[in-house]
């Protein structure tokens, strides 16, 4: 889940997300699924609260990684979210998470 990956302390989280892509080229070929997509990639400078701009940082070193990602490495990111609209733009850009796909409530309980 996205939220695992913020920390209170300085630098930590970023440091969390350079380790989570690092294992994942490591891995290749893989899948990274990210849940809650929204709560690590909110719209930058909408991060109020977040200890002096820590979602902010994360979010650019989520975007850093993404594009240090070639086609070569088979790493398939994938991120899911109730709330699209919060998701920073630039991480919906073409070659990054550039396909939103609504998956509706079931019809039958």
């Amino acid at each position: 889940k996205g939220p695992e990956l913020l920390t209170m302390w300085f630098g930590e989280s970023e440091a969390n997300v350079r380790d989570v892509f690092d294992k994942a080229r490591a891995a290749a070929p893989c899948v990274m699924f990210f849940d809650e997509l929204d709560s690590i990639a909110k719209a930058r400078g909408n991060s109020s609260g977040d200890g002096g701009g820590a979602g902010d940082r994360v979010l650019n070193q989520i975007l850093t990684e993404m594009d240090g990602m070639n086609a070569k490495k088979n790493v398939f990111i994938i991120g899911a979210t109730n709330r699209p609209d919060q998701i920073d733009s630039a991480l919906l850009r073409p070659g990054r998470l550039d396909q939103l796909i609504y998956i509706p409530l079931p019809d039958e309980p």
